[in-house]
């Protein structure tokens, strides 16, 4: 499933024409600067432990990780009712560089090393927070 899902991003960036690391977003054009900032931004998801995560995050406000689609808030992992109470109770935080825009191979790449980690996660919060109470 990984690799089809890089598949698809990496199609997606040669279809798009982000390929050369610039692209145009809604708030304007995007540069190779911009983009090397947020791949950055981003690199943390290689070096990252979900059991570490939940450890550390376990008793934080702001607990599960999301991503933003078309202006809705998802958090990966979760079924759609518990996603929906995370979101109203505003117990999330918003994971840079998954928006709908695909810069390059890279940032596809670290974009579905991202989601899976964040389904990981999420779910094995939910289940800590449930074995918990």
């Amino acid at each position: 499933m990984s690799k089809f899902l890089i598949i698809i991003s990496i199609l997606l960036v040669l279809l798009v024409g982000c390929g050369d690391g610039q692209s145009v977003s809604g708030e304007g054009k995007t540069t190779n600067k911009q983009t090397r900032e947020l791949i950055q931004q981003m690199e943390w998801v290689e070096e990252a432990n979900v059991e570490a995560l939940v450890k550390q995050k376990l008793k934080s406000p702001r607990r599960f990780l999301a991503v933003e689609t078309d202006g809705e808030v998802l958090i990966p992992g979760l079924p759609k009712d518990v996603c929906e109470l995370v979101v109203s109770n505003g117990d999330y935080v918003v994971l840079a560089g998954m928006s709908e825009v695909v810069y390059n191979s890279r940032h596809a790449e670290l974009r579905v090393k991202t989601r899976d980690f964040a389904i990981t996660y999420n779910k094995k919060l939910i289940n800590t927070i449930k074995s918990n109470t």
